[in-house]
Formats: C-alpha cells, structure tokens, sequence
C-alpha cells in the first residue's frame, strides 16, 4: 500500500511539474542554453505587454533620429539604442524582480526580444521595424563569474548559431547594475 501512495504522489508531481511554467526545468536546475533558446517563448512569462522602447530619447525627438543621433545613442546605450524589447522571465526571476530582491536564485533567467524601431530615419524615410535578436541571461551557480553575479550570458539572430558564455558587452553594460544583482528592470508593464 505504502508504495502505492508513494507511486501516486510522484505521479501527481510529475503532472504539476509537466504543467507547472517551469517545464524546461522543473527542478529549477540551470537550464542550459539550447533548452532556453528553443521554448522561451512559449515557456516562460512575457513580463512586457508591449514592446518597451530602449532608447526613449531617440523617440522623443521632434524629427526623426537621422544617423548622426543613431551613432551617438549607440556610444552611449551600446547595443540598445533605438531598439524596442519584450522581456521574458523563468519564475525564479520573476519572483526576484517583482520583490525587488537584491539577488537572484541559481537557474532565474531574463531574455530581451530585441527589435530595430521604426522610429529613427534613414534617408528621410521612416526605418522599418526589424527583428534584431534575442539576448539574456542565466544564473549559473556560485564560482561561475563570482566577479559578474554568476551570470552567463548569450545573444544570438539565429537560434543555431547562439553566442554564450561571458560575453563582454553584456559583463560591461549589466556592471552598471551590480547593486541590483545586474539586473535593470523599469519596463515591467504586465
């Protein structure tokens, strides 16, 4: 009888967990990169209702951005400027970023759909909306990049070509939010 209700309890778990947010996961491991990039998408909560527009300053201009402004903006927000994005999150980081915790669990993850805008000019014509990547990151355990949070990050335009690791850039952008445990985060809308 005993292992009878233990064989129904696994089994109960096992259908929570199969239908729980976080079936890329359900131990709350790290994922690993390919299980991210394949089912994000569909797997994790998109924590924007709308596009979120990055570089609101471009946007803001009484005339379009011409190239000159564009240049500027990506000195200064690198990768980001005039670019649009939708968030995702695992629920680790969800429930970080919404109590506003000063860290994150091993295994949170934070993707950023990006998107070229249609609000900088090129040539005096409007610029066309472009899909232009999906970045994020992942808390990896402690001793990974003690220096960086211990987190991994990974950016790619085609999901079989994906760049990950400690990639530079994005070390050298999410610095800047090492009180937060390199996490921005004003864009919430949902």
């Amino acid at each position: 009888m005993k292992s009878f209700i233990f064989l129904a309890i696994g089994f109960a778990t096992f259908l929570i967990s199969c239908n729980s947010q976080e079936t890329l996961n359900p131990n709350n491991a790290s994922p690993t990169i390919p299980e991210i990039v394949s089912a994000y998408a569909v797997s994790y909560e998109k924590v924007t209702d709308k596009e979120v527009l990055v570089n609101p300053e471009l946007a803001m201009l009484c005339r379009g951005a011409n190239q000159q402004d564009i240049d500027k903006a990506r000195i200064k927000n690198g990768p980001h400027a005039y670019a649009a994005i939708l968030v995702y999150m695992n629920n680790l980081a969800t429930v970080a970023f919404d109590s506003n915790s000063a860290s994150y669990p091993v295994g949170s993850v934070i993707i950023k759909q990006k998107k070229f805008h249609p609000y900088w000019m090129d040539n005096g014509k409007l610029g066309v909306e472009v899909d232009s990547g999906v970045g994020g990151m992942v808390k990896r355990p402690v001793g990974y990049d003690p220096e960086h949070g211990d987190w991994e990050y990974f950016y790619f335009n085609d999901s079989q070509n994906v760049e990950s690791g400690k990639i530079s850039s994005c070390i050298l952008c999410h610095a800047s939010t090492d009180a937060r445990d390199h996490v921005f985060g004003s864009w919430r809308t949902k």
